[in-house]
């Protein structure tokens, strides 16, 4: 299986024959595109498609076809590090501790650093977490509750359904067609281990992951083999009884669950793993924001996406218009400051489109100052808009635009992650003169 590492936005040319890296046979190149098309609306697809190229789009993580497997990390300026596989290990570390900060993959602490000594990418890394976790918890013992069954019977159990016994038995009196309840392992939540385990066996390639996955499947022997759709997670209600295994259900919804793109179950063995690198770095920004930040700065709350706090911009006969709903609302003795997240590289020049919602937040929530937070890249100048007013000029009022630095060790390093709070607690401040 042909295997290649590329960054967001970087193109992988179809060219038969010839050995310009990154580049796809005229086979492979065609299947890579019918799985990505299929049954995906264009926002949604991982490639933007031309005649004889691709480029990679915001989704990072790993996508898999018969005969290729793509790895996508994110783009970040990298600094410090020399060498191609540095740069892999380091995006890849740094992407999983995002992930499991913005709680987008049920990653523990010691989890994240198994990243760094494997060295593998990322769908490999995930599946070898995910198979200890579900091979501990089944050796634990597996989930058990009582089922609801209807059954045609030798020997009669429960209770006798009439309808059913006079259409199916009235030649048979030695039946009994019953209603019972049995204590099995055969439930819905096992069912779900038992399709991801069999997923990901088919799509991982490190032997040791592939042992952990069959013991799992020996565990859940008694369970049976059905198709999982998205339907199914909202079925299972977390109790105390079964809330051990509430971080690998969540492991199997990544897994298996109709995200945009999925996993696809055929004839060829397809698999995606992928996430978009917007809602990741919104998600990343906030969650550290909140454990990081805030219980540091007495008297402020942090609102993601401006929960409870949603405002409309506009009213037409008094039912509100244009709601708005900002990435992150921070507030304190009644003031307020918008940060809204992009997860692109600064060019030097913010977008029309960008200025125009942060004037209507600043005005709407009545800020002094409103946020635009991108990535930091090399020679990147944080920039203020005054905020003018008639002729009169500035009203006091301000849009910024300032900077993430990822070009750091999170997980390793308590230094760098100490810095990235230090360097947002100061952005949070600005906002709050």
């Amino acid at each position: 299986m042909k295997r290649i590492v590329v960054q967001e936005h970087t193109k992988i040319v179809r060219r038969e024959g010839e050995s310009t890296p990154p580049y796809l046979e005229q086979r492979i190149y065609d299947r890579l595109k019918r799985f990505d098309q299929r049954g995906r609306a264009e926002k949604d697809r991982v490639f933007s498609w031309g005649d004889r190229s691709a480029r990679t789009t915001q989704w990072v993580g790993v996508i898999q076809v018969p005969g290729l497997q793509v790895e996508i990390l994110p783009k970040i300026d990298e600094v410090n590090l020399n060498g191609k596989k540095e740069k892999e290990i380091q995006a890849r570390s740094n992407l999983l501790y995002m992930l499991s900060v913005a709680g987008q993959v049920p990653v523990r602490e010691r989890d994240v650093a198994r990243l760094t000594s494997l060295k593998a990418s990322l769908s490999e890394t995930l599946a070898a977490i995910f198979a200890d976790r579900l091979r501990g918890e089944l050796l634990r013992g597996p989930e058990r509750a009582y089922i609801r069954r209807e059954e045609n019977l030798r020997r009669f159990k429960g209770k006798l359904l009439i309808a059913q016994q006079v259409r199916r038995n009235a030649a048979h009196r030695e039946r009994f067609f019953c209603r019972f309840e049995e204590f099995s392992e055969d439930t819905l939540m096992n069912r779900i281990f038992r399709a991801a385990c069999r997923v990901l066996l088919n799509s991982t390639h490190t032997p040791s992951t592939q042992d952990r996955l069959r013991h799992c499947l020996l565990l859940l022997d008694g369970v049976k083999d059905v198709f999982v759709h998205d339907e199914l997670f909202d079925q299972i209600t977390i109790t105390r009884q079964n809330e051990r295994f509430a971080d690998v259900l969540h492991f199997c919804r990544l897994f298996l669950q109709g995200r945009s793109p999925t996993i696809r179950s055929g004839r060829e063995r397809s698999f995606s793993l992928l996430f978009d690198m917007n809602r990741v770095f919104e998600d990343f920004v906030t969650a550290f924001l909140k454990k990081q930040v805030i219980p540091h700065l007495d008297g402020y709350r942090l609102y993601p996406q401006a929960k409870s706090q949603r405002r409309h911009l506009m009213r037409d006969r008094g039912r509100g218009v244009l709601l708005l709903q900002p990435d992150i609302l921070i507030t304190s003795n009644d003031r307020q400051l918008v940060l809204d997240t992009k997860w692109k590289q600064f060019s030097g020049k913010v977008g029309r489109g960008d200025l125009y919602q942060l004037y209507a937040y600043t005005k709407r929530y009545e800020c002094r100052r409103s946020v635009l937070l991108y990535p930091q890249v090399s020679e990147a100048k944080c920039l203020d808009f005054d905020i003018i007013m008639g002729t009169d000029g500035a009203t006091g009022e301000q849009v910024g635009v300032r900077f993430v630095n990822l070009r750091r060790d999170l997980h390793n390093k308590r230094s760098d992650r100490d810095a990235l709070a230090c360097e947002l607690k100061h952005i949070v401040q600005e906002g709050f003169p």
